[in-house]
């Protein structure tokens, strides 16, 4: 449908949601004598405003013909009806209806400029004396500087969305602080980018090597280095980067830029082996806070009689009939007499078994022992496994969204004596950092995790790290342990580690696996046979919900087997639209009620994070919220939440780190060449607990396998833990 624009007056509003800046109008004009319903995001806005819509018509199910607006703009009421009813409405302090029928009777058409340019002269309306002209005043120019905001931003192409997060971050500071400098949008505000903020920029004249701009972009590569999993980047690097994101030539003013920022303190410097390395504050205090803290508990190593070790094991054992390798008692020794240990090793080694044992020696010993996993389904998993409490990292932390901080810290450390941590490899390192100062100092804190999987989405390389130094216990579980001979999954996921190709079953109703190959080669018949597989074989064959019980992982977000294309397609198999199932419309995707989503950044208000997959339950389309489930729990999102939230029928292989899936299915496709690596076939691989199916080609699984080149990530984390040592 084509684009229209309309004038209309507001006449009434019959719903608004202050948090997402989302109405619902019942409007008028001459065109429309009978009225007409106009929805969308305005910000701000009161009846008898008059504005022009651009939009298209759209009939609700519920609710008939709507005029759905995608950009406005407002226009001051040119008739004395809509002038009484705009300053009757209560938008201004010190008018209601009837003071404002007495200021349109004495002043007509001209009584908003009187308000604006002579408010003394209202004080010769009847009932108007000086000081209710005084405050009248003062409200006018409240309310009028709260829609030049609106208006300002959304002049500047900033989303109504955005302008909202904008508005309730810098109040009525917000237009004199975005034109004095624009850039503080790209540092500031969750979601705008440097590029948005130097587009803006460019309109009031900051272009080329303006200061603000250089700092800006200095400060947006070494973001963009941070989301890339880095810690710092060295000088050389910075530089290069830097000059190209700006498009400016020479480097000369780019230093003087650095300058100012480590002056600031808003870059830090650290020279390091005849090189200048730069970091984010944030980062920097992490890394080296994080090694001071590791060497602080691995320090601590506990005098115990050999005897009581040997009976709180035993205890252990008995109490829960655990049986343990030589290795995995091994583990559980250290770990009562160590401040600091890992217990790492790859699927069917044991692991979870010596966790349990873990928990349950310390238990025997005396000691307060909490449990936690970087994700809730990670937590969930972690907690039915081990038949103990668990809990993610962020709620063990007690995030305080009005502190912008974690409440457990050195001040108020958690109440534990034991700390164990699972799927570790999922840390990064601000995170491990935040978790380190709130570990009390005659604890222990055990972490457990398999080195062999992918990185943290967050920067740094944590537990490799830690291993890389030689300066931390560590116990590997190398044997597979006899019952997990049996599974292709974890023998292939340890052919992989090793290089080699995994043993691939070609499903013909004959032999019976839980790790199947399905050739395709072409996208659009690998996108048939995994509507396939994922709506008739998985369910039929093995009585999967296509929902619930199946995770499609793919490794990129773009292209034809990206994310974003294969969700469309498999929301429209697995969830069509129906009269039944309420649905909104958000920056051009349609989320409705049975759909899965997936939470794309840390949102510390709605305590839901990175990662988080949840199931749309409500769809309230007058309020424009969802109530989505959550692993932790029913979570209420308004429309500007949908900013951080796509749908998860198929998500990227780091997404799916930390959580496991009754079927898998992951495409292997050569379109996939830039990401094809061993490890991401291995985390893949490792997500499934009962089955799993590749689609694709052998070739694109063998360049996966050979492919061992990790990506190298900037950080010292180890150097610094051997100094320290030395």
């Amino acid at each position: 449908m084509e684009n229209e624009c309309i004038t209309v007056t507001i006449d009434r509003i019959t719903f608004c949601n202050e948090q997402s800046g989302y109405y619902v109008l019942k409007a008028s004009s001459r065109k429309y004598p009978q009225g007409v319903t106009v929805v969308g995001n305005f910000g701000y806005i009161q009846p008898g405003e008059e504005v022009r819509v651009y939009g298209t018509w759209a009939c609700h199910p519920n609710f008939g013909m709507q005029f759905q607006a995608m950009k406005f703009t407002l226009l001051k009421p040119a008739t004395l009806k809509g002038i009484e009813k705009y300053l009757g409405s209560g938008l201004i302090k010190g008018i209601g209806p009837a003071t404002a029928r007495r200021l349109v009777e004495t002043f007509g058409l001209d009584t908003l400029e009187i308000i604006e340019k002579e408010p003394e002269k209202l004080a010769e309306c009847p009932g108007i004396g000086r000081s209710k002209a005084d405050k009248i005043s003062s409200g006018w120019f409240l309310q009028r500087s709260i829609q030049d905001i609106m208006i300002f931003l959304q002049g500047h192409g900033i989303s109504p969305a955005y302008a909202i997060r904008i508005f309730k971050k810098y109040d009525r500071e917000a237009v004199r602080k975005i034109s004095e400098n624009p850039y503080i949008l790209a540092h500031e505000v969750s979601g705008m980018g440097f590029k948005k903020a130097d587009a803006i920029a460019a309109e009031f004249g900051i272009t080329g090597n303006d200061l603000r701009r250089l700092k800006a972009g200095l400060l947006y590569v070494l973001s963009n280095a941070t989301n890339d999993g880095h810690l710092f980047l060295r000088e050389e690097e910075l530089v290069k980067a830097s000059l190209e994101a700006l498009g400016v030539g020479e480097p000369v003013d780019l230093e003087k830029a650095m300058a100012a920022l480590v002056a600031e303190k808003k870059l830090i410097r650290r020279e390091f082996r005849q090189q200048n390395l730069y970091y984010l504050p944030a980062s920097y205090r992490a890394e080296d806070g994080s090694a001071a803290l590791v060497k602080s508990l691995a320090d601590n190593v506990r005098e115990l009689a050999r005897e009581k070790i040997i009976a709180a094991l035993e205890l252990a054992l008995g109490t829960h009939g655990l049986k343990l390798s030589e290795i995995q008692q091994l583990a559980v020794e250290n770990s009562l007499t160590r401040g600091f240990m890992i217990i790492t090793g790859g699927p069917g080694t044991g692991k979870t078994t010596t966790l349990k044992a873990v928990v349950c020696a310390h238990k025997a010993m005396g000691r307060r022992v909490m449990l936690a996993s970087p994700t809730g389904r990670a937590a969930k998993r972690l907690a039915e496994v081990s038949g103990f409490t668990a809990q993610t990292i962020h709620r063990l932390l007690e995030f305080s969204p009005q502190e912008k901080g974690f409440k457990r810290n050195q001040n108020q450390p958690l109440d534990c004596d034991t700390l164990v941590v699972d799927e570790a490899s999922m840390i990064d390192m601000q995170l491990f950092y935040s978790l380190l100062q709130a570990v009390p100092k005659h604890a222990s804190l055990i972490l457990v995790g398999d080195a062999d999987q992918l990185p943290s989405v967050g920067a740094g390389l944590v537990l490799n790290e830690l291993i890389k130094s030689d300066k931390v216990p560590v116990v590997r579980l190398n044997a597979i342990f006899r019952q997990a001979e049996t599974s292709s999954i974890i023998r292939n996921a340890h052919l992989i580690n090793h290089g080699q190709m995994p043993e691939l079953t070609v499903p013909d109703g004959q032999h019976q696996s839980d790790c199947y190959y399905v050739a395709a080669d072409e996208p659009d018949k690998l996108i048939g046979l995994l509507k396939n597989v994922v709506q008739k074989s998985l369910p039929g064959r093995f009585g999967y919900d296509p929902v619930n019980d199946i995770q499609v992982l793919t490794p990129m977000n773009k292209g034809k087997l990206g994310t974003a294309n294969l969700n469309a397609v498999l929301q429209e198999a697995l969830n069509p639209p129906s009269p039944e199932k309420n649905e909104l419309e958000h920056l051009n995707r349609v989320f409705r009620v049975g759909d899965k989503v997936i939470q794309l950044r840390n949102n510390y208000d709605l305590d839901v994070f990175n990662g988080d997959i949840g199931l749309i339950t409500e769809i309230q389309s007058e309020d424009q919220e969802a109530l989505i489930d959550f692993p932790q729990g029913p979570v209420t999102f308004s429309t500007s939440d949908f900013l951080d939230l796509a749908h998860a029928y198929a998500v990227t292989v780091h997404k799916a780190q930390g959580s496991e899936y009754p079927a898998v299915v992951m495409l292997a496709s050569t379109q996939h060449f830039m990401m094809l690596q061993r490890n991401l076939l291995y985390t893949g691989l490792t997500r499934a607990r009962k089955t799993m199916v590749f689609i694709g080609t052998r070739k694109a699984i063998a360049m996966a396998v050979k492919n061992n080149r990790q990506k190298m990530r900037n950080t010292i984390l180890a150097v610094l833990l051997q100094n320290m040592s030395e």
